[in-house]
């Protein structure tokens, strides 16, 4: 599994950059991820294909407990997807010629860190926190003690 974590701000103090390459760290006995900074945003690749899955992260909608978020990292490796895209600061209109350039497609997902008013960067930094807690989760091990 592959996470693209695509984060709307300019750039990454060293404490944020410190801290996200330690969960990319933890994080790769498990899965990939790679982030992107900046407000322009050019894909690689098409994310069209059936392996893709979209995900924006935003405030004020449901959010997951840990175990929930669990479940839903095993339901997206059981369904085939091996490239996650999770957008954070974005909004969809911003980006949907760009994702949704092919008839079909279906819409992303949405997901809620927290409930606060936070720093896209210090998003990113909870939501690699929370796809580490995930992970260890699934795995049966200890996050805290």
């Amino acid at each position: 599994m592959h996470y693209h974590i695509y984060c709307n701000t300019k750039s990454l103090n060293k404490n944020y950059l410190a801290a996200i390459a330690e969960f990319q760290k933890r994080l790769s006995a498990y899965c990939d991820t790679t982030y992107y900074t900046g407000c322009n945003i050019v894909f690689s690749q098409p994310i069209q294909e059936n392996n893709h899955y979209i995900l924006f992260v935003e405030k004020n909608i449901s959010s997951h407990t840990s175990e929930e978020f669990a479940q839903c990292i095993n339901t997206l490796m059981h369904s085939g997807k091996s490239h996650v895209h999770i957008f954070i600061g974005y909004e969809i209109n911003e980006l949907y010629d760009a994702l949704f350039s092919i008839d079909n497609y279906p819409m992303p997902n949405y997901i809620s860190v927290t409930n606060l008013n936070l720093s896209h960067e210090t998003l990113m930094l909870m939501l690699y926190e929370q796809l580490y807690r995930g992970y260890t989760i699934l795995q049966g091990k200890t996050y805290h003690k």
